[in-house]
């Protein structure tokens, strides 16, 4: 071996040497970190797990607006929310074989069948039956529809409402006469689970108002805490008007508020309808 190659194999060890002996300093000095273990434990979820929280929709459609909004309440959500699907046998496949499949396969989102349904009598009979509510297996329930989005810019989260046991968009105060504070349109709301049964049990429902302005009008028998409305504008619009809200359930008529909109909740052009005032 010729004296050249001799000196630059002594260098190559000399490096080598440095390195090792900087990495046992470096190590030495630090935390010794194990990441894999930093990486938190994947939330597992379960339908036979009974949950703080929980996100649930019914809708018997295929479409796919439906897959959209799904994805759009999942983002906005707590990752240890579940999502709960109420379907029909003529959506089922299309829900498995959508986007939505790797959180299905996850368990994030679990399908629970039922009989389908298109008329708003069946609606209020399936909100106001007991049996429905223990189908669900969490405590905080929000209740959204294919008609709701919620919006990245709101200062909100869904987090900041959990005191309440009913709180959905403010109706506009002149469908109620003297009831100026009701509170608020279950298309997209957050109630609590235990107290919808506890008045299922103390009243029976009925059969004639509207599900959502039944319980309004009755959670208080049980104790229920509503939202009052300048809370409850900020969790959800519809038409009572406030820029920045966590969500909003079927667009304002009004051109104006619907443009306001679309600047700081865009979401809410996946739900808009093609006509306004």
């Amino acid at each position: 071996m010729t004296a050249p190659k001799v000196v630059r194999l002594i260098i190559l060890f000399q490096a080598i040497f440095l390195l090792l002996i900087t990495y046992k300093l470096l190590k030495g000095s630090c935390p010794d970190h194990d990441y894999e273990k930093n990486i938190p434990t994947r939330f597992i979820y379960s339908p036979n797990k009974f949950y703080p929280a929980i996100a649930i929709i019914v809708e018997f459609r295929a479409v796919d607006h439906l897959v959209a909004i799904v994805h759009n309440v999942n983002y906005h959500i707590p990752s240890t929310w579940p999502i709960q699907i109420f379907h029909g046998k003529d959506n089922e496949d299309f829900i498995r074989k959508s986007t939505l499949a790797p959180l299905i396969a996850s368990g994030k989102i679990f399908l629970t069948l039922m009989e389908q349904f298109d008329d708003r009598f069946r609606t209020n009979k399936l909100f106001t039956d007991p049996k429905f509510w223990q189908l669900i297996p969490g405590e905080k329930i929000l209740t959204f529809q294919i008609d709701s989005a919620m919006c990245s810019n709101s200062p909100h989260k869904v987090t900041d409402f959990l005191k309440y046991d009913f709180i959905g968009a403010p109706w506009d105060p002149a469908w109620f006469g003297p009831s100026k504070d009701l509170v608020g349109n279950g298309g997209f709301s957050l109630r609590s689970r235990s107290k919808i049964l506890a008045l299922l049990e103390l009243v029976p429902y009925d059969q004639q108002s509207q599900e959502d302005v039944w319980y309004s009008l009755n959670l208080r028998r049980v104790n229920g805490l509503i939202a009052p409305v300048d809370i409850a504008i900020t969790f959800a619009v519809e038409t009572v008007f406030y820029d920045r809200p966590l969500a909003v359930h079927r667009l304002p008529e009004n051109c104006t508020r619907r443009e306001q909109l679309f600047k700081t909740c865009p979401e809410v052009k996946m739900v808009a309808t093609k006509t306004c005032t």
